[in-house]
């Protein structure tokens, strides 16, 4: 096999449509809550932009961290923008345009989108604000948003896997006998 030849193969490989199997039911629900909690983390970020803080609604930033921005609403602006292009990746994984994306790109941005949902809740609970023994509904809410959030990515990324995985070749039976 020639070199040519061998990265004419690559190429197909890396840059080919995944053409997954179609989603059930359950993963395009994943899939639609994925993108309905990335909006509304876009929509709460134009609105700090808006207001030029750093953090959520009702949770700004300590004036420390404040401090450190010196466009805040930029970096806001820059994280409502994160939000929805991570919805549009949650939305590729189960649509028939998305089929046109290459598969690598995909899994990469999903694996991306959930460390970095992950971070996220890790940064919530670390919150000094944040107590398991005093939560308030808000808080208690906030938590189940997080978690149903982070289950719906999870779904989504490991179907996606497993829906554009190419079948190995297996050994007819009898053969090597």
């Amino acid at each position: 096999m020639t070199l040519d030849v061998c990265g004419g193969l690559i190429r197909r490989k890396l840059l080919g449509p995944a053409r997954p199997v179609p989603a059930g039911l359950f993963v395009r629900l994943a899939a639609y809550l994925a993108v309905l909690e990335m909006l509304v983390y876009t929509v709460q970020k134009v609105y700090m932009a808006g207001r030029g803080e750093i953090g959520m609604p009702g949770h700004p930033a300590p004036e420390s961290v404040q401090a450190q921005f010196a466009h805040a609403g930029l970096a806001q602006a820059a994280n409502a923008a994160l939000g929805a292009l991570a919805a549009t990746v949650a939305l590729a994984t189960v649509t028939r345009w998305g089929a046109r994306i290459p598969r690598w790109v995909l899994c990469c941005a999903l694996t991306l989108a959930l460390v970095m949902l992950s971070l996220g809740a890790v940064a919530t609970i670390g919150r000094p604000d944040f107590g398991w023994g005093h939560l308030g509904w808000s808080g208690v809410l906030g938590s189940l948003r997080e978690a149903v959030q982070l289950g719906a990515w999870l779904v989504v990324a490991v179907s996606y896997g497993l829906r554009t995985r190419r079948p190995r070749d297996r050994p007819a039976a009898g053969a090597g006998r």
